[in-house]
């Protein structure tokens, strides 16, 4: 119960205190406009689309760690202009990330996942580039990732 009050209130605070809601977004739940964007890894060939709908979005759940809002805990983040970062702890590591852009048009996320492995402390870098493309074509419903070869998964809107 104490968990969920707490998730609660890191979303509803800062929804609160601004005055536009993208301005507001915590970190977990950045949220892209509706349309189909363009996911590019910055050390990976295998970029992906995913068909939007803004009030089901959730960024970093979707494209950097599956069930990020219920398995990590936000220990801090910050806003500053187009910018955002933060500080988590999810089950067996750390992830610290850093938004920068426009989640009407273009961003950049990155993601440091810290774990410990045998002993050493290992940290993974991720870089993903996001671009809107326009209205997502018929066919692919929201939250539908169609990647790179035309392989389509399921809407990951099922559970939202």
């Amino acid at each position: 119960m104490k968990r969920s009050a707490t998730l609660f209130l890191m979303m509803i605070l800062p929804l609160c205190a601004a005055t536009s809601a993208s301005a507001a977004e915590p970190a977990q739940r950045l949220q892209r406009a509706t349309g189909l964007w363009k996911v590019t890894p910055a050390t990976s060939p295998f970029s992906w689309e995913i068909c939007v709908d803004q009030q089901r979005d959730r960024l970093i759940d979707d494209d950097l760690w599956s069930d990020f809002e219920q398995e990590c805990q936000i220990a801090s983040q910050s806003r500053q202009g187009d910018s955002y970062t933060f500080q988590s702890s999810c089950p067996g590591a750390k992830l610290a990330g850093s938004f920068k852009g426009d989640l009407a048009k273009a961003y950049t996320l990155t993601a440091d996942t810290t774990i410990e492995l045998n002993g050493k402390t290992e940290v993974q870098r991720t870089e993903l580039a996001g671009v809107f493309l326009g209205a997502c074509p018929a066919g692919l419903a929201p939250g539908a990732k169609k990647m790179r070869g035309g392989m389509v998964m399921k809407s990951l809107y099922l559970s939202r």
